[in-house]
């Protein structure tokens, strides 16, 4: 009767294991940014620990949705097709940066085409000056595509990933 129980309570127990593990995969799959692209900008910049003196020049940056002429030279090809996108980055390039977001389309490769953004950034793109830093990651279907120096490309990968929790 022992080995009985021993045995139930043993699938039970590999039971529940499963079926957490795959509600944990489900949840994780399942996160999603909503909103227009600026606003999740918006909560990036104001979740992300930046220092005072990057927080003044945001004053200064321009941002938008990527003009599809500019979509080549900012993203550094045209083999990521993207449902939605916005840029921001200084007016002046004298510093090394732009953070990009794409909402990419329903079934896309996300792996696939992070590693294309990877492999086709172009961190000296500004001639005299390199940024340290290249960063993509996704949280769903959007995408964050970061070039910049190390600190403030961390932070914003930090805030990027929190916004999916």
């Amino acid at each position: 009767m022992s080995k009985k129980i021993m045995l139930i309570l043993s699938l039970v127990t590999a039971t529940l294991l499963l079926v957490s593990c795959g509600k944990k995969d489900a949840e994780e799959t399942s996160s999603k940014l909503v909103g227009p692209l600026s606003e999740v900008m918006d909560s990036l910049y104001e979740n992300a620990e930046l220092s005072q003196d990057f927080r003044d020049s945001l004053a200064d940056y321009d941002s938008g949705e990527i003009p599809s002429e500019s979509a080549e030279y900012l993203i550094g090809t045209t083999d990521v097709a993207y449902d939605e996108s916005f840029y921001s980055m200084p007016l002046m390039n004298v510093v090394p940066y732009q953070c990009i977001l794409l909402r990419l389309p329903e079934g896309t490769d996300m792996e696939t085409a992070k590693q294309t953004l990877v492999d086709h950034a172009d961190p000296r793109k500004w001639v005299c000056v390199e940024a340290e830093s290249v960063i993509v990651e996704n949280v769903g279907d959007v995408v964050l595509f970061v070039m910049a120096d190390s600190q403030t490309a961390n932070a914003l990968q930090t805030a990027f990933l929190a916004l999916g929790e």
